[in-house]
C-alpha cells in the first residue's frame, strides 16, 4: 500500500516518479491503437505516476503542500483510454510489482494515440463497483466515482485509512512518457491532541546518547482515526457524497482526564475535497517538547508512547488499562552492562542487529504468561543448547548469521538466547521449550508496537535486573542490590499492581542454560533466592521487551 509522508508545518514535497515500460493489457481493443510506425508518437509508453500532496486549506496553488504519497510494492491503480468520448479501454488494473507497473500477462502493448485521452485512478476497483462510474465525455472524467465514493467508516488502521484516499489522474504525454499526476478528491482532517515530546541523555558504555519520546495520549480502540503518532490522527471524508458521514467521536486521555472531539461538517472543520484542514484539540499542546528522563516505574503503552509512572493515574481502568503492556524496569547504564554494547563478548548482537532503534529501555509485561511449567521437554532437557549449536554444521545460510550473532553476544541476554532456543527446536522432533512458547502466546495476545523488539524470555540479566536492580551486586551482602533487598521489585511491583496487573509472586524461569548441569537459572522473588534447577521443574514464566 501507499505510504504517506506527513510534512507538518507544510514544507514543499514531490513524491519521487515511478517511471517503467508498460507490458501488456487485458483489451483487445489496445490491439486496435496504431501500430508503431505508423506515427512517431505510436510506440511504447513510459509511465510516470506521482502525488504532489494537498493543499492545506485557504492555500493556493502558488503554496507549498504537504502530506506528499510515494506508492509501494502490491499497489494497484485502474486505467481508462477514452477515444471520441468512447470507452476503448476500461477498468485496466496496472499493479506495482518488483518496481515496475505490471499488466496483466498474454496481452498487447499500449501503445499512444494523439486523439485518444488517458486516465487513471487510486486505490483500483473491480468492475462490478466501477461499472457506469465514468463519464468519457465530461471534463472531470471520475466525478461520478467521487460523488459515490464510500470512505471507510473504520479508518483507525493504516490500510482502511489508505483504502479511502481516492486519487485520479488525466495523463500527460510528452515525449513517449504519459505521466499521472494524481490529485486527492477526498478532503483530509488532521487532528492534533496534546502529546509531548521528551527528550533526554543517557550513559551508556561511557558515551552520552541523545533520546526521545512521547507521551502517553490517545485512546486507541474505539477511535475510527488512523493515529499517524501520538499527538496526530487523521480521517478521509468525502463532503462530496450525498450520504453523510457520521464519524462518531474521537476520545483521548491526557493528564489523568478522559476527553472527547465530536466530529461535524461545521464551518469550523471547512473541509474541502483535496485539501487537508488542521483541527486542534484540547489545550493545544501537541508537539510540545521538555526534558524528562525515562524512569523505571513508568508505563509502556499500546502505541509504544510513555505514561510517567510518578502520576496519580490510580485507578487505571477501561481504556487506560487495555493501553498499558508493561512497566519499564531498565534504563540506561548498569555498572558497565547493556544489551546495546556490541564488543567482544557484550551486550545481545542479535537484538541490536534486528532492532537498532530499541536502545531506550526495558519493559516487563503485566501478567504472567504462563504458570507452572517445564522449560524443556524430550532431549532438551539435558542437553546444552549452546553446545550444540556450537558443533552443528547444517544451519541455512540465514540461521548461520544468526548464529555468528549469538556467538558474539554475552549469552545473560534473553533476545539471543531466546533465538538459540528455537534453533534447536527447529531440529529436534522430540523436544519441546514449554517456557519459550508460552511468550509467543502471550506475544498474540498483547500485541507489542513497532519499534519495539517484540517479547521475549527474559534471560540471567534481565531477570536479576528486574528483581535485584544490578545483576553484578546481587550476589554481594551488604551491597545496595543484594538480592534480599529486592530493590528493583519493590519498585516494580507496586506499579504493575497499581495498573491493574498480576504482581510477580513466586519462582520464575529464565532462558539461561548452565550447560555443566543441564539446569536453568531461575528467581524465587517470595523467599526471595535465585538458583540453577532441572529443566523438568516447573515454574512461571513472565516476558519483557526492549524498545
Amino acid at each position: 500500500m501507499k505510504q504517506h509522508h506527513s510534512i507538518f508545518p507544510p514544507a514543499a514535497s514531490l513524491a519521487c516518479a515511478l517511471i517503467l515500460m508498460l507490458a501488456a493489457c487485458t483489451s483487445d481493443a489496445l490491439d486496435e491503437l496504431p501500430p508503431a510506425g505508423t506515427d512517431p508518437d505510436a510506440r511504447p509508453l513510459t509511465i510516470t505516476v506521482s502525488d504532489g500532496g494537498m493543499y492545506a486549506t485557504g492555500q493556493t496553488r502558488a503554496q507549498e503542500r504537504g502530506y506528499s504519497t510515494v506508492f509501494t510494492e502490491g499497489d494497484r491503480i485502474g486505467l481508462y483510454v477514452v477515444k471520441d468520448k468512447t470507452l476503448e479501454v476500461e477498468n485496466l488494473c496496472l499493479t506495482l510489482q518488483g518496481g515496475k507497473w505490471t499488466l496483466p500477462a498474454g496481452t498487447s502493448q499500449l501503445l499512444y494515440s494523439p486523439d485518444r485521452s488517458y486516465h487513471a485512478y487510486y486505490p483500483y476497483q473491480d468492475n462490478s463497483y466501477m461499472s457506469g462510474k465514468v463519464s468519457p465525455g465530461d471534463e472531470d472524467f471520475f466525478k461520478i466515482v467521487v460523488y459515490y465514493w464510500l470512505v471507510k467508516t473504520n479508518q483507525s488502521t493504516y490500510a482502511q485509512y489508505t483504502a479511502s484516499d481516492l486519487m485520479t489522474a488525466r495523463g500527460v504525454y510528452n515525449n513517449h512518457t504519459l505521466s499521472f499526476a494524481m490529485e486527492h478528491r477526498m478532503s483530509l482532517l488532521i487532528l492534533q491532541v496534546p502529546a509531548t515530546k521528551y527528550t533526554y541523555t543517557e550513559k551508556i558504555d561511557g558515551r552520552e546518547i541523545s533520546k526521545s519520546y512521547y507521551r502517553y495520549t490517545a485512546v486507541l480502540s474505539k477511535n475510527v482515526y488512523w493515529q499517524e503518532n501520538p499527538c496526530t490522527a487523521r480521517l478521509l471524508v468525502n463532503t462530496k457524497s450525498p450520504k453523510v458521514f457520521n464519524p462518531g467521536p474521537y476520545e483521548y486521555y491526557y493528564n489523568g482526564n478522559r476527553e472527547t472531539f465530536y466530529f461535524d461538517y461545521s464551518s469550523q472543520l471547512n473541509l474541502q475535497p483535496g485539501k487537508y484542514t488542521v483541527h486542534k484539540v484540547g489545550d493545544n499542546e501537541a508537539g510540545k517538547e521538555e526534558f524528562r528522563s525515562l524512569a523505571a516505574g513508568d508505563y509502556y503503552m499500546q502505541d509504544g508512547s510513555i505514561l510517567p509512572g510518578n502520576e496519580n493515574v490510580r485507578p487505571f481502568h477501561g481504556e487506560l488499562q487495555k493501553s498499558c503492556l508493561g512497566v519499564v524496569f531498565w534504563v540506561g547504564e548498569i555498572e558497565g552492562i547493556h544489551w546495546t554494547q556490541t564488543g567482544c563478548l557484550k551486550g545481545d548482537h542479535l537484538l541490536m542487529r534486528d532492532h537498532p532503534e530499541c536502545v531506550h529501555g526495558m519493559v516487563v509485561a503485566m501478567h504472567d504468561a504462563s504458570q507452572e511449567v517445564k522449560w524443556a521437554t524430550g532431549k532438551g532437557e539435558n542437553e546444552y543448547a549452546y553446545d550444540w549449536a556450537d558443533s552443528f554444521n547444517n544451519f541455512t545460510p540465514g540461521e548461520e548469521t544468526d548464529w555468528e550473532e549469538i556467538l558474539k553476544s554475552d549469552i545473560y541476554f534473553g533476545y539471543c538466547s531466546s533465538r538459540l532456543m528455537a534453533l534447536y527446536d527447529s531440529r529436534h522432533d522430540d523436544t519441546t521449550f514449554p517456557a519459550r512458547n508460552a511468550i509467543a502466546t502471550y506475544a498474540g495476545e498483547y500485541l507489542a508496537p513497532a519499534g519495539s523488539s517484540g517479547w521475549f524470555l527474559p534471560s540471567q540479566y534481565e531477570l536479576a535486573t528486574l528483581c535485584f536492580g544490578v545483576p553484578k551486586s546481587y550476589t554481594k551482602e551488604g551491597s545496595t542490590y543484594y538480592y534480599k533487598n529486592l530493590q528493583m521489585f519493590n519498585k516494580i511491583n507496586p506499579q504493575i499492581y497499581n495498573a491493574d496487573g498480576t504482581r510477580l509472586i513466586g519462582k520464575y524461569w529464565s532462558g539461561n542454560e548452565w550447560g555443566s548441569l543441564n539446569k536453568v537459572w531461575h528467581v524465587d522473588v517470595t523467599t526471595p533466592n535465585y538458583g540453577v534447577k532441572p529443566k523438568t521443574d516447573t515454574y512461571k514464566v513472565r516476558a519483557v521487551l526492549a524498545f
